[in-house]
């Protein structure tokens, strides 16, 4: 069994010897790896929401599982996140519209077993030749399943992504011993109750770890000011 000083080294790999675990970090990772529960993560941005799903995909393959499998929207953050994993040890790749001449080599290490991490956009899971070919197999022998700006998976998510509807239907079809890991900085409480239900498989509870999404870099104030003249004056100002 995977224990909290092992995730703690893989996250010193991933950021540096400074890092350190948080609680809710090592509660997610736990949930994931050894229940094999459904688990949502509503942290603020800059907290360690990646670090949770790599680590969870690292203890996985040692154990034998297989690939992790992370839905992601952005192509500069796939590329980051690429990165971050190779600096742990895991073997990443990512299926995007900016890497097609590379689909078949990557199709070819997901089936022989070479990767421990596929992160693909919500568009490439409605591609018909993916999502026929390539996406049975990857979800069936998936190791973790992870939905990144999993807001999006909500029932109003879809006007902004509305690729995203497939991942309903790939969470649904998974088998109840896959953990799916969703992960987001942007949920109200309607939108965790939602993005839950859906997680859940068989009545099982899904896991929801909710932080403050308050940032030391951020800070909100009013000015009063008594017309358009010295508002325009105080913005020049500041």
């Amino acid at each position: 069994m995977p224990t909290r000083d092992e995730a703690q080294a893989i996250l010193e790999q991933l950021a540096g010897p400074q890092a350190v675990l948080r609680d809710d970090q090592w509660s997610a990772i736990e949930a994931l790896v050894v229940g094999r529960r459904r688990a949502l993560v509503v942290q603020r941005t800059g907290w360690g929401k990646s670090a949770v799903y790599f680590i969870a995909a690292k203890l996985l393959r040692a154990a034998g599982r297989g690939p992790t499998v992370i839905v992601s929207r952005l192509l500069a953050l796939m590329r980051n996140q690429v990165a971050a994993a190779e600096r742990a040890g895991v073997r990443a790749a990512t299926i995007n519209s900016a890497n097609i001449t590379d689909w078949d080599e990557i199709h070819a290490r997901v089936k022989a077993g070479d990767l421990d991490v596929l992160l693909v956009s919500p568009e490439r899971l409605n591609n018909p030749d993916f999502r026929d070919n390539v996406l049975p197999s990857l979800a069936a022998d998936a190791g973790l399943v992870v939905v990144d700006e999993a807001h999006c998976v909500s029932d109003w998510g879809h006007d902004f992504r509305p690729d995203y509807r497939r991942i309903r239907t790939l969470i649904a079809e998974l088998g109840s011993d896959i953990p799916v890991l969703a992960t987001t900085a942007t949920a109200n409480d309607r939108v965790i109750s939602d993005v839950s239900a859906q997680l859940g498989v068989g009545g099982t509870d899904t896991l929801v770890l909710r932080g403050g999404l308050d940032r030391e870099s951020l800070r909100l104030s009013v000015v009063h000011a008594s017309g358009p003249a010295p508002r325009a004056a105080w913005l020049a100002e500041h």
